[in-house]
Protein backbone atom coordinates (compact mmCIF):
# COMPACT_ATOMS: atom_id res chain seq x y z
CA UNK A 1 0.00 0.00 0.00
CA UNK A 2 1.37 3.02 -1.25
CA UNK A 3 1.03 6.29 1.46
CA UNK A 4 -0.28 9.48 -0.17
CA UNK A 5 1.07 12.83 1.68
CA UNK A 6 -1.53 14.67 3.11
CA UNK A 7 -2.39 18.11 1.55
CA UNK A 8 -2.30 21.20 3.83
CA UNK A 9 -5.67 22.37 2.53
CA UNK A 10 -9.08 20.71 3.12
CA UNK A 11 -10.46 21.12 -0.43
CA UNK A 12 -7.09 19.35 -1.69
CA UNK A 13 -7.96 16.96 0.38
CA UNK A 14 -11.27 16.32 -1.12
CA UNK A 15 -9.82 16.38 -4.90
CA UNK A 16 -7.43 14.31 -3.69
CA UNK A 17 -9.37 11.80 -1.98
CA UNK A 18 -11.84 12.00 -4.84
CA UNK A 19 -8.70 11.65 -7.64
CA UNK A 20 -7.49 8.24 -5.74
CA UNK A 21 -11.28 6.97 -5.90
CA UNK A 22 -11.62 7.71 -9.31
CA UNK A 23 -8.16 5.70 -9.81
CA UNK A 24 -9.63 2.69 -7.99
CA UNK A 25 -12.40 2.71 -9.88
CA UNK A 26 -10.57 2.89 -13.10
CA UNK A 27 -8.35 -0.43 -12.33
CA UNK A 28 -11.52 -2.01 -11.29
CA UNK A 29 -12.65 -1.44 -14.19
CA UNK A 30 -10.05 -2.17 -16.41
CA UNK A 31 -10.14 -5.19 -14.34
CA UNK A 32 -13.37 -6.24 -15.06
CA UNK A 33 -12.94 -5.58 -19.29
CA UNK A 34 -9.59 -7.65 -19.80
CA UNK A 35 -11.21 -10.28 -17.63
CA UNK A 36 -14.41 -10.21 -20.13
CA UNK A 37 -12.00 -10.10 -23.26
CA UNK A 38 -10.33 -13.05 -21.54
CA UNK A 39 -13.49 -15.20 -21.49
CA UNK A 40 -14.68 -14.31 -25.11
CA UNK A 41 -11.47 -15.20 -26.44
CA UNK A 42 -11.70 -18.73 -24.97
CA UNK A 43 -15.40 -18.80 -26.10
CA UNK A 44 -13.59 -17.54 -29.86
CA UNK A 45 -11.02 -20.76 -29.34
CA UNK A 46 -13.74 -23.68 -28.87
CA UNK A 47 -16.10 -22.02 -31.83
CA UNK A 48 -13.29 -21.71 -34.44
CA UNK A 49 -11.68 -25.27 -33.08
CA UNK A 50 -15.37 -27.52 -33.06
CA UNK A 51 -15.99 -25.15 -36.98
CA UNK A 52 -12.65 -27.09 -37.96
CA UNK A 53 -13.33 -30.41 -37.06
CA UNK A 54 -16.91 -30.57 -38.34
CA UNK A 55 -16.65 -29.04 -41.36
CA UNK A 56 -14.97 -29.17 -44.42
CA UNK A 57 -13.29 -25.97 -45.00
CA UNK A 58 -11.46 -25.30 -48.66
CA UNK A 59 -7.68 -24.68 -47.97
CA UNK A 60 -7.77 -21.06 -47.78
CA UNK A 61 -10.46 -20.90 -45.02
CA UNK A 62 -8.77 -24.00 -43.06
CA UNK A 63 -5.46 -21.49 -42.84
CA UNK A 64 -7.75 -18.93 -41.62
CA UNK A 65 -9.50 -20.51 -39.17
CA UNK A 66 -6.34 -22.23 -37.51
CA UNK A 67 -4.80 -18.36 -37.64
CA UNK A 68 -7.80 -16.83 -35.38
CA UNK A 69 -7.21 -20.10 -33.36
CA UNK A 70 -4.11 -19.18 -32.32
CA UNK A 71 -4.85 -15.83 -31.76
CA UNK A 72 -7.49 -16.37 -29.93
CA UNK A 73 -5.47 -18.58 -27.60
CA UNK A 74 -2.92 -15.89 -27.21
CA UNK A 75 -5.65 -13.31 -26.43
CA UNK A 76 -7.03 -15.81 -24.17
CA UNK A 77 -3.73 -15.58 -22.09
CA UNK A 78 -2.57 -11.98 -22.81
CA UNK A 79 -5.37 -10.40 -21.38
CA UNK A 80 -5.77 -13.26 -18.36
CA UNK A 81 -2.00 -11.92 -17.42
CA UNK A 82 -3.22 -8.52 -17.95
CA UNK A 83 -6.55 -8.23 -15.84
CA UNK A 84 -4.47 -10.03 -12.93
CA UNK A 85 -1.89 -6.98 -13.27
CA UNK A 86 -4.63 -4.58 -13.23
CA UNK A 87 -6.53 -6.74 -10.50
CA UNK A 88 -3.20 -6.05 -8.28
CA UNK A 89 -3.46 -2.37 -9.11
CA UNK A 90 -6.99 -1.86 -8.05
CA UNK A 91 -6.13 -3.81 -4.58
CA UNK A 92 -3.28 -1.37 -3.79
CA UNK A 93 -5.16 2.06 -5.05
CA UNK A 94 -8.28 0.73 -2.86
CA UNK A 95 -5.70 0.52 0.10
CA UNK A 96 -4.31 3.65 -0.67
CA UNK A 97 -7.92 5.32 -0.82
CA UNK A 98 -9.11 3.81 1.94
CA UNK A 99 -5.71 4.49 4.77
CA UNK A 100 -5.88 8.38 3.04
CA UNK A 101 -9.83 8.93 4.08
CA UNK A 102 -8.72 7.49 7.73
CA UNK A 103 -5.77 10.25 7.86
CA UNK A 104 -8.08 12.98 6.64
CA UNK A 105 -10.20 12.29 10.00
CA UNK A 106 -6.89 12.20 12.02
CA UNK A 107 -3.57 10.37 12.48
CA UNK A 108 -5.15 7.87 14.80
CA UNK A 109 -8.55 7.12 12.99
CA UNK A 110 -8.99 3.90 11.72
CA UNK A 111 -11.89 2.08 9.43
CA UNK A 112 -14.38 -0.12 11.18
CA UNK A 113 -16.81 -0.34 9.10
CA UNK A 114 -18.51 1.56 5.83
CA UNK A 115 -18.55 4.89 6.79
CA UNK A 116 -17.60 4.58 10.80
CA UNK A 117 -14.37 5.42 11.86
CA UNK A 118 -12.52 4.49 15.64
CA UNK A 119 -10.85 6.93 16.81
CA UNK A 120 -7.90 6.77 19.24
CA UNK A 121 -7.95 9.55 22.51
CA UNK A 122 -6.27 9.55 25.38
CA UNK A 123 -7.90 7.45 27.32
CA UNK A 124 -11.03 6.01 25.61
CA UNK A 125 -11.88 4.67 21.85
CA UNK A 126 -14.24 7.08 20.15
CA UNK A 127 -16.12 4.98 17.65
CA UNK A 128 -18.62 7.63 15.13
CA UNK A 129 -19.36 8.03 11.46
CA UNK A 130 -16.76 9.54 9.43
CA UNK A 131 -17.84 13.15 9.04
CA UNK A 132 -19.86 13.83 12.21
CA UNK A 133 -17.48 13.99 15.54
CA UNK A 134 -20.30 14.72 17.76
CA UNK A 135 -21.85 11.54 17.72
CA UNK A 136 -18.83 10.11 19.04
CA UNK A 137 -19.25 6.18 21.36
CA UNK A 138 -16.73 6.34 24.08
CA UNK A 139 -15.32 3.32 25.13
CA UNK A 140 -12.48 3.31 28.15
CA UNK A 141 -9.59 1.52 26.67
CA UNK A 142 -10.21 -0.46 30.17
CA UNK A 143 -13.09 -2.40 28.87
CA UNK A 144 -11.51 -3.20 25.40
CA UNK A 145 -9.45 -5.71 23.67
CA UNK A 146 -7.29 -5.61 20.59
CA UNK A 147 -6.63 -8.91 18.57
CA UNK A 148 -3.85 -9.38 16.10
CA UNK A 149 -5.68 -11.85 13.87
CA UNK A 150 -4.43 -13.31 10.28
CA UNK A 151 -6.87 -14.45 8.11
CA UNK A 152 -6.02 -17.39 6.00
CA UNK A 153 -8.56 -18.95 3.37
CA UNK A 154 -5.33 -21.75 2.71
CA UNK A 155 -3.30 -23.72 4.60
CA UNK A 156 -0.49 -21.64 4.13
CA UNK A 157 1.58 -18.90 5.69
CA UNK A 158 0.70 -16.07 4.29
CA UNK A 159 -2.99 -14.23 4.75
CA UNK A 160 -4.31 -10.92 5.90
CA UNK A 161 -3.93 -8.87 8.75
CA UNK A 162 -6.44 -7.32 10.71
CA UNK A 163 -6.99 -5.90 14.36
CA UNK A 164 -10.62 -7.14 16.24
CA UNK A 165 -11.64 -5.06 18.81
CA UNK A 166 -13.36 -6.70 21.44
CA UNK A 167 -16.03 -4.27 23.68
CA UNK A 168 -19.52 -4.80 26.01
CA UNK A 169 -21.51 -5.22 23.47
CA UNK A 170 -24.10 -2.32 24.80
CA UNK A 171 -21.64 0.50 23.98
CA UNK A 172 -22.16 -0.71 19.84
CA UNK A 173 -25.84 -2.74 19.98
CA UNK A 174 -28.91 -2.22 21.51
CA UNK A 175 -29.87 -5.67 21.84
CA UNK A 176 -27.57 -8.86 21.76
CA UNK A 177 -27.17 -12.24 22.60
CA UNK A 178 -23.97 -11.81 23.59
CA UNK A 179 -22.40 -9.69 25.86
CA UNK A 180 -19.13 -8.59 24.17
CA UNK A 181 -19.28 -6.85 20.51
CA UNK A 182 -16.55 -7.34 17.85
CA UNK A 183 -15.15 -4.84 15.43
CA UNK A 184 -12.46 -5.16 12.32
CA UNK A 185 -10.00 -3.25 11.15
CA UNK A 186 -7.26 -3.31 8.93
CA UNK A 187 -3.52 -4.57 10.26
CA UNK A 188 -1.62 -2.12 9.27
CA UNK A 189 1.62 -0.47 11.00
CA UNK A 190 0.18 2.92 11.89
CA UNK A 191 -2.04 1.16 14.14
CA UNK A 192 0.24 -0.83 15.65
CA UNK A 193 2.24 2.32 16.54
CA UNK A 194 -0.69 4.13 17.67
CA UNK A 195 -1.12 0.82 19.93
CA UNK A 196 1.95 0.89 21.69
CA UNK A 197 1.95 4.99 22.35
CA UNK A 198 -0.94 4.39 23.79
CA UNK A 199 0.38 1.55 25.72
CA UNK A 200 -2.14 -0.81 24.70
CA UNK A 201 -1.41 -4.56 24.03
CA UNK A 202 -2.06 -6.78 21.18
CA UNK A 203 -3.06 -9.87 22.10
CA UNK A 204 -2.82 -12.85 19.28
CA UNK A 205 -0.37 -13.82 16.96
CA UNK A 206 2.60 -10.97 16.45
CA UNK A 207 2.30 -8.69 13.04
CA UNK A 208 5.13 -8.90 10.38
CA UNK A 209 5.72 -5.02 11.29
CA UNK A 210 7.67 -4.52 8.54
CA UNK A 211 9.43 -7.41 7.72
CA UNK A 212 8.85 -9.75 4.99
CA UNK A 213 8.07 -13.24 5.84
CA UNK A 214 8.40 -16.18 3.53
CA UNK A 215 5.54 -17.61 2.85
CA UNK A 216 5.24 -21.61 3.17
CA UNK A 217 2.53 -24.08 2.37
CA UNK A 218 1.85 -26.40 5.18
CA UNK A 219 1.31 -30.26 4.43
CA UNK A 220 -2.12 -32.11 5.24
CA UNK A 221 -1.72 -35.00 8.41
CA UNK A 222 -5.46 -36.09 7.59
CA UNK A 223 -8.27 -35.11 5.42
CA UNK A 224 -12.11 -35.77 5.90
CA UNK A 225 -14.74 -35.71 3.20
CA UNK A 226 -18.27 -34.16 3.46
CA UNK A 227 -20.01 -34.72 -0.04
CA UNK A 228 -23.18 -32.46 -0.51
CA UNK A 229 -25.61 -34.97 -2.44
CA UNK A 230 -28.11 -32.27 -2.86
CA UNK A 231 -25.75 -29.73 -4.71
CA UNK A 232 -24.15 -33.14 -6.85
CA UNK A 233 -27.61 -34.00 -7.87
CA UNK A 234 -28.46 -31.22 -8.86
CA UNK A 235 -25.05 -30.21 -11.02
CA UNK A 236 -25.72 -34.43 -12.59
CA UNK A 237 -28.89 -32.58 -14.21
CA UNK A 238 -27.23 -29.71 -15.37
CA UNK A 239 -24.55 -31.53 -16.47
CA UNK A 240 -27.26 -33.93 -18.75
CA UNK A 241 -28.52 -31.07 -20.08
CA UNK A 242 -25.41 -29.53 -20.82
CA UNK A 243 -24.70 -32.70 -22.59
CA UNK A 244 -28.14 -32.31 -24.58
CA UNK A 245 -27.46 -29.10 -25.76
CA UNK A 246 -24.15 -29.94 -27.57
CA UNK A 247 -25.66 -32.81 -29.13
CA UNK A 248 -28.39 -30.59 -30.30
CA UNK A 249 -25.75 -28.44 -31.67
CA UNK A 250 -23.25 -30.75 -33.17
CA UNK A 251 -26.86 -31.95 -34.93
CA UNK A 252 -27.41 -29.10 -36.33
CA UNK A 253 -23.78 -28.11 -37.44
CA UNK A 254 -23.73 -31.55 -39.05
CA UNK A 255 -27.00 -31.67 -41.27
CA UNK A 256 -28.10 -27.85 -41.69
CA UNK A 257 -24.66 -26.49 -43.10
CA UNK A 258 -26.59 -23.52 -43.72
CA UNK A 259 -26.57 -23.26 -39.75
CA UNK A 260 -23.38 -24.65 -38.99
CA UNK A 261 -22.27 -21.74 -37.20
CA UNK A 262 -25.33 -21.81 -34.82
CA UNK A 263 -24.79 -25.00 -34.27
CA UNK A 264 -21.50 -24.49 -33.46
CA UNK A 265 -22.04 -21.69 -30.86
CA UNK A 266 -25.08 -23.89 -29.44
CA UNK A 267 -22.74 -26.88 -29.14
CA UNK A 268 -20.04 -24.45 -27.78
CA UNK A 269 -22.43 -23.27 -25.28
CA UNK A 270 -23.62 -26.78 -24.11
CA UNK A 271 -20.25 -28.18 -23.73
CA UNK A 272 -19.30 -25.01 -21.72
CA UNK A 273 -22.70 -25.63 -19.40
CA UNK A 274 -22.00 -29.47 -19.16
CA UNK A 275 -18.35 -28.81 -18.04
CA UNK A 276 -19.31 -26.17 -15.35
CA UNK A 277 -21.77 -28.93 -14.25
CA UNK A 278 -19.31 -31.51 -13.83
CA UNK A 279 -16.77 -28.88 -11.89
CA UNK A 280 -19.49 -28.13 -9.48
CA UNK A 281 -20.03 -31.90 -8.95
CA UNK A 282 -16.66 -32.44 -8.40
CA UNK A 283 -16.78 -29.08 -5.51
CA UNK A 284 -19.77 -29.97 -4.30
CA UNK A 285 -17.87 -31.16 -1.22
CA UNK A 286 -16.40 -29.78 2.37
CA UNK A 287 -13.42 -31.10 3.74
CA UNK A 288 -12.01 -30.90 7.01
CA UNK A 289 -8.21 -31.23 7.51
CA UNK A 290 -5.73 -31.32 10.04
CA UNK A 291 -2.35 -30.05 10.10
CA UNK A 292 0.72 -29.93 12.39
CA UNK A 293 0.23 -26.11 12.43
CA UNK A 294 -3.32 -26.04 12.38
CA UNK A 295 -6.83 -27.14 11.62
CA UNK A 296 -8.39 -26.37 7.72
CA UNK A 297 -12.04 -26.02 6.56
CA UNK A 298 -12.93 -25.54 2.66
CA UNK A 299 -16.81 -25.35 1.92
CA UNK A 300 -18.57 -26.85 -1.24
CA UNK A 301 -17.56 -24.19 -3.48
CA UNK A 302 -14.78 -21.67 -4.73
CA UNK A 303 -15.58 -18.32 -3.01
CA UNK A 304 -12.62 -17.48 -0.01
CA UNK A 305 -15.12 -16.45 2.24
CA UNK A 306 -16.04 -20.46 2.39
CA UNK A 307 -12.79 -21.79 3.61
CA UNK A 308 -10.48 -20.59 6.64
CA UNK A 309 -7.15 -21.91 8.07
CA UNK A 310 -6.38 -21.77 11.93
CA UNK A 311 -3.33 -22.38 13.74
CA UNK A 312 -3.22 -24.48 16.84
CA UNK A 313 -2.06 -21.34 18.65
CA UNK A 314 -5.33 -19.30 17.85
CA UNK A 315 -7.69 -22.09 19.01
CA UNK A 316 -8.80 -22.22 22.90
CA UNK A 317 -10.54 -25.59 22.48
CA UNK A 318 -12.82 -27.60 20.05
CA UNK A 319 -16.01 -28.63 21.29
CA UNK A 320 -18.94 -30.57 19.22
CA UNK A 321 -22.18 -28.72 19.46
CA UNK A 322 -25.45 -29.78 18.25
CA UNK A 323 -27.51 -26.53 16.29
CA UNK A 324 -31.34 -27.19 14.86
CA UNK A 325 -30.32 -31.03 15.12
CA UNK A 326 -27.04 -30.46 13.07
CA UNK A 327 -23.99 -31.29 15.11
CA UNK A 328 -21.04 -28.73 14.09
CA UNK A 329 -17.36 -28.39 15.50
CA UNK A 330 -16.95 -25.05 17.88
CA UNK A 331 -13.38 -24.03 17.32
CA UNK A 332 -13.32 -21.51 19.98
CA UNK A 333 -10.19 -18.43 19.73
CA UNK A 334 -10.07 -15.79 22.27
CA UNK A 335 -12.06 -13.55 20.33
CA UNK A 336 -15.13 -15.73 19.05
CA UNK A 337 -15.78 -19.46 17.20
CA UNK A 338 -15.76 -20.70 13.91
CA UNK A 339 -18.26 -23.64 13.17
CA UNK A 340 -17.41 -26.67 10.89
CA UNK A 341 -19.98 -28.94 10.28
CA UNK A 342 -18.99 -32.65 11.76
CA UNK A 343 -17.40 -35.03 9.65
CA UNK A 344 -17.56 -38.50 10.58
CA UNK A 345 -13.95 -39.91 12.81
CA UNK A 346 -12.72 -36.16 12.51
CA UNK A 347 -13.38 -35.95 16.20
CA UNK A 348 -12.31 -39.43 17.03
CA UNK A 349 -8.59 -38.55 15.25
CA UNK A 350 -8.64 -35.25 16.61
CA UNK A 351 -8.78 -36.83 20.44
CA UNK A 352 -5.12 -38.72 19.52
CA UNK A 353 -3.94 -35.75 17.25
CA UNK A 354 -4.70 -32.90 19.92
CA UNK A 355 -6.47 -34.37 23.01
CA UNK A 356 -5.18 -30.91 24.79
CA UNK A 357 -7.85 -29.03 22.78
CA UNK A 358 -11.46 -31.37 22.71
CA UNK A 359 -13.85 -29.95 25.24
CA UNK A 360 -16.19 -33.00 26.18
Amino acid sequence: MKIIPLPEDASARTKKAQTLKAIARGYNGLLLGFAVAAIACLVGVLVVVIMLEMGNPAPERKTLLYLLTGIFAAGAVLFALVSLLFGKAAQEATASHRDFQERCCGEECFFVGEGTIAEFGADALLIRPEKDRKKSIRVPYAEIRFHSVCTRSKPQEKGTWSVVIEMPAHYVMKKGDSPRALIETDGKERLYSVLERHGLTLLGEVPPRGEKRKNVRFQARAKFLLPDAAKRRRSLIFAAIGAAVTIAGALVAVFWQEFLFVGVLVGVFGVFFAVRSLIGFRNAKGMLAFYDEGIYWRENGRAESDRFFLKWSELVGISVETVEGKSYFAAECAYGSYHIPEVVGAYEYLKEFRPDLCRE
